[in-house]
């Protein structure tokens, strides 16, 4: 059976929100003052709230009724800001996460945004290497920040969408 993403839909949202707050748990780089504030912005409560002001701005990858991959966006000011990406751990090794952000590619190019960026803790290999190898560039290091921690912010350019409109 062949993995697609698709955008979430609020009969999703209660077990996205189970399968988030698994991930997020299990992050050995992220400080409790993060896990408990990223744990109040994607509540089951916040994701529908989310879905409701935008229905693109989360995508997910299932596998009948299970959710294998997550993608959550926000739409600002004609870019998109990549917020999380997830993957759960049996699906793990299956290029989830590189379907999820072609997705989020073309989301974003139907909106005629012209990058899409986001940030990485700067421990969080797994996350550096799916950037990397889907064309996203380093383009900062800011110590100290968001949760008193060290991130990366990373941005990728979308091809023949060069002006805003």
């Amino acid at each position: 059976m062949e993995l697609i993403a698709e955008y979430t839909t609020s009969k999703d949202v209660k077990l996205l929100s189970e399968v988030f707050l698994e991930i997020l748990l299990a992050i050995p780089y992220y400080n409790d003052l993060a896990k408990e504030n990223e744990e109040k912005k994607y509540s089951y409560a916040e994701l529908l709230k989310k879905i409701d002001e935008d229905s693109r701005s989360i995508i997910i990858i299932k596998e009948t009724e299970n959710i294998a991959a997550f993608c959550f966006s926000r739409f600002d000011d004609f870019t998109i800001w990549l917020e999380w990406f997830g993957t759960v751990k049996q699906y793990r090794g299956k290029k989830l996460c590189e379907i999820l952000l072609a997705k989020l590619e073309e989301s974003a190019k139907d909106r005629k945004c012209h990058k899409i960026w986001c940030d990485s803790r700067t421990e969080n290999q797994k996350s550096i290497n799916v950037l990397v190898k889907n064309g996203y560039e380093n383009i900062a290091l800011i110590k100290n920040h968001w949760y008193s921690q060290d991130f990366f912010l990373w941005q990728k350019f979308l091809e023949n969408n060069n002006n805003c409109h």
